[in-house]
């Protein structure tokens, strides 16, 4: 198949979603979006098997790795992933991180790559002496690109419903994150969730704060306990006692087990998420993004058990 021409693709999807209220009685219908990643066992069949189909894939930037490739961006795992979703008529979201990189090759990068829809971070450290300090920064050098190409993107950036480890107060986050939402920004997907509850408290501090793009819960769905801590430990979340305790439990299950256990209780935050929707909630959960580690058959079954939500 021919590439798609993603220019306001996802745009338009976005109004979609959220322009068009739901009529008598029913429910809004929800969309889903993913992450994956350009491993070995990313299987692009199965992720054609999903029903319903996500709107976006977002993938990931790890570290260095794609400035390996600075002198030829379309050689990196990742943008080759990129390049085979949008040729198999997927819109992708590039993550693109403030770390270690110049103006020169965000330049070279959103040439090359034709990039319209990306995610904007800081990444895990930042070079003292580089022009990109934060996302928010970022932001706005793409926001002035933009107009000077007349080309349109749309850009999210990353929330914290369980707080940011460098922000020293929850009022010093809440004012970076206004920032950065004034620089021009579409949505605001969250941090990996584990609970319903710490996400519409985020969300009514976000709106408290005057920041009124979409907030997109973000769901991780562990395959294994090893696999939550470790995850745990990079996104550096304190679980409630509760959630701890409910994990814990089943630290030690057989992997079919644990799975089982895993797919039962995001279904279930999910659900929670959801719910309000039916009561014609006013400020309906109408997106729901799922960090999936290429694990389609996890996320298959979230779906499956969820089908009175997404179609």
């Amino acid at each position: 198949m021919a590439a798609v021409d993603d220019d306001g693709a996802l745009r338009t999807k976005l109004k979609r979603i959220y322009n068009n209220p739901p009529t008598g009685t029913d429910a809004p219908v929800v969309s889903y979006s993913i992450e994956v990643a350009a491993k070995d066992d990313f299987d692009i069949e199965r992720l054609r098997s999903l029903a319903p189909q996500p709107i976006f894939c977002s993938l990931p930037w790890i570290s260095d790795d794609n400035l390996r490739y600075a002198d030829d961006f379309l050689r990196s795992p990742t943008l080759r992933l990129a390049g085979e979703l949008r040729r198999s008529r997927y819109t992708v979201v590039s993550h693109v991180s403030c770390y270690n990189i110049t103006e020169h090759q965000i330049d070279k990068l959103f040439t090359t790559a034709d990039i319209r829809n990306v995610f904007v971070i800081r990444g895990d450290t930042v070079n003292p002496a580089q022009t990109f300090q934060n996302s928010a920064g970022l932001v706005a050098y793409l926001r002035k690109r933009e107009q000077s190409e007349n080309r349109q993107l749309t850009v999210g950036v990353g929330g914290y419903p369980y707080g940011h480890h460098q922000s020293p107060t929850e009022a010093d986050e809440l004012r970076y994150l206004r920032e950065k939402i004034d620089h021009g920004v579409d949505f605001l997907l969250t941090q990996t969730l584990y609970d319903a509850g710490s996400f519409f408290r985020y969300r009514d501090r976000c709106r408290s704060a005057g920041i009124s793009v979409p907030v997109v819960p973000g769901i991780y769905v562990p395959h294994s306990y090893r696999h939550l801590q470790a995850m745990l430990a990079i996104t550096r979340i304190e679980l409630d006692p509760a959630v701890r305790a409910a994990f814990e439990a089943h630290a030690d299950d057989e992997p079919e087990q644990f799975e089982a256990f895993a797919v039962e209780y995001f279904v279930g935050v999910v659900r929670e998420l959801l719910e309000p929707n039916v009561a014609r909630s006013s400020d309906p959960v109408r997106w729901v993004h799922f960090f999936t580690f290429n694990k389609f058959g996890l996320l298959e079954k979230v779906l499956q058990q969820l089908g009175d939500y997404f179609r």
